[in-house]
């Protein structure tokens, strides 16, 4: 089974720097921004059926970020929906039900592809468990070595999915790790986790040349549903620490 990659999105637009918003790459979480300093502005991915990769419905050219960029991170709202409750009735291995999914990241150590050295946020939809959830988790390659926490970030029920309602996500490199963080509500449910998971290039600046994947189907198979997902993205800020 194959752990998974982030390819390339199909629509592709330079827009290097377009996103960086007065960054070092030195600085800790901004826990001053909150989530409705977003301009509401929203795209949507669509993976089609038999596909890995998403393509672009709405938005602009920096938002959501795609392609090659030169930013310290990324830092967007998404929202899954219904579609996000699939089930893989003929997969490539037997378990690639289990597969990590993948939402928008960035590469890392100046290669373009996320299966080598790249950061994201890890989904998928879990039928082994009763209710059926959708678990989210921080995703990481190094040097090609597929790396997650011990256990998911936080889970979504189907009630919850058919919210339709957008949580922070926020992903960047910093020194010898990557930050993850995810903020937002969910009905009346709270949510602020975070967590690291290491890079191998921790000389690298975090401005450094990168490529900005989307949404992503896989693991080994392709989605068997056609999947959908709002997004709104910003230019990535943080503030210095105290």
């Amino acid at each position: 089974m194959q752990a998974g990659r982030s390819g390339p999105l199909t629509i592709i637009a330079a827009t290097a720097g377009a996103a960086c918003a007065a960054d070092d790459g030195s600085a800790g979480v901004d826990a001053a921004l909150a989530a409705d300093a977003f301009v509401e502005v929203w795209a949507t991915y669509v993976i089609e059926t038999g596909r890995h990769d998403a393509e672009i419905s709405g938005g602009a050219a920096d938002n959501p970020l795609r392609g090659f960029q030169t930013v310290a991170g990324r830092d967007y709202r998404f929202a899954f929906d219904g579609s996000a409750a699939y089930v893989i009735t003929a997969p490539v291995e037997p378990a690639d039900q289990l597969d990590w999914n993948k939402l928008p990241g960035l590469s890392d150590c100046g290669t373009i592809d996320l299966a080598v050295d790249g950061a994201m946020f890890g989904w998928r939809w879990r039928i082994d468990v009763a209710p059926p959830m959708l678990e989210v988790t921080a995703y990481a390659n190094a040097t090609g070595v597929h790396q997650t926490p011990p256990a998911a970030l936080f889970a979504l029920s189907a009630e919850e999915l058919a919210s339709d309602a957008p949580l922070r996500y926020r992903v960047w490199p910093d020194g010898a790790v990557f930050q993850f963080a995810v903020t937002g509500t969910v009905g009346a449910r709270a949510i602020d986790v975070a967590t690291t998971l290491p890079r191998a290039c921790p000389a690298t600046p975090a401005l450094d040349f990168k490529w900005a994947a989307g949404l992503y189907f896989g693991g080994t198979s392709v989605a068997p549903s056609r999947i959908t997902g709002r997004v709104s993205e910003r230019g990535f800020v943080r503030r210095a620490p105290p």
